[in-house]
């Protein structure tokens, strides 16, 4: 769904009852503003440009183009705060769009407290692609739905988590923060950022996918991306973890300095 009043298409600015979908294959990106400042800006295009590598296909647009359309959006719609879409559809023919989409932020109480996930059997055919795939969408969707709860994370065929449907996941078991090895997942922009982190400050990673029966003697887990950011997990099925451990938070505050400090380095670049 399109919100705000303008969306950009091939680089013109139009209103969003002119709008239509994209139908085909589908390169695309995710992208927050706070401040009225595009976050992470230069690892979503590094990221944008790899997918459609990895799909064979080459995306005729470069990065000021779509560095400058992403200011024209922000600055011609007046908002602060959302969440950014933009896409280069192959075919039937080749189309850049760029657009608002609707958002859902955690509150502090489910910051503090965390989220209940379930489970679903499902594997992305190329996962470190961001492409869309309607049909584990859709399944991912149902049982958000049906169950009630903020997530499904993903098991492959061996029963092992590898991710979320909509975000990377983390496991704490051990002293030891366990995540699937990058090649298995999409590897989301807040994960990379969470990994060097991670790297630089001396904590042991382990890069494995985490079996269904390890859950149970885990410590806790978090999930990780563009919306949630850093958010705790509570409960997964009928596996439940205490409350926020001292380790996740130390990395939610970690993420939000990265966060503060990308705003000041671009404040200028989108300033008016």
């Amino acid at each position: 769904m399109v919100i705000q009043r303008f969306f950009i298409e091939d680089g013109n600015l139009l209103e969003t009852t002119q709008f239509q979908p994209n139908t085909g294959i589908e390169i695309y990106e995710v992208i927050r503003v706070i401040r009225g400042i595009p976050l992470f800006t230069g690892d979503h295009l590094k990221r944008f440009y790899h997918s459609a590598w990895l799909c064979h296909q080459e995306i005729p647009v470069d990065e000021d183009t779509i560095r400058c359309c992403l200011k024209t959006l922000i600055r011609s719609n007046g908002v602060e705060e959302g969440n950014i879409r933009f896409s280069w559809c192959f075919h039937p023919a080749g189309k850049f769009q760029a657009y608002f989409i609707p958002h859902f932020y955690p509150g502090p109480e489910m910051m503090e407290k965390g989220v209940e996930c379930e489970l679903l059997s499902a594997e992305r055919p190329d996962p470190n692609a961001k492409v869309v795939h309607a049909n584990l969408r859709d399944k991912a969707n149902q049982l958000i739905s049906e169950k009630g709860v903020y997530e499904v994370l993903l098991l492959n065929t061996r029963g092992e988590f590898t991710e979320g449907s909509r975000s990377n996941l983390f496991f704490l078991k051990q002293g030891c923060v366990v995540t699937s090895p990058t090649e298995e997942v999409l590897p989301g922009i807040t994960r990379q950022k969470i990994l060097h982190w991670l790297s630089v400050s001396g904590k042991p990673v382990e890069f494995r996918n985490l079996p269904l029966e390890e859950l149970p003697g885990t410590e806790g887990a978090f999930l990780t991306g563009t919306s949630p950011k850093i958010l705790p997990i509570s409960m997964i099925g009928d596996v439940r973890f205490p409350v926020i451990s001292p380790v996740i938070r130390e990395i939610m505050e970690a993420y939000d300095r990265m966060i503060e400090a990308d705003i000041q380095e671009n404040m200028e670049r989108y300033s008016d």
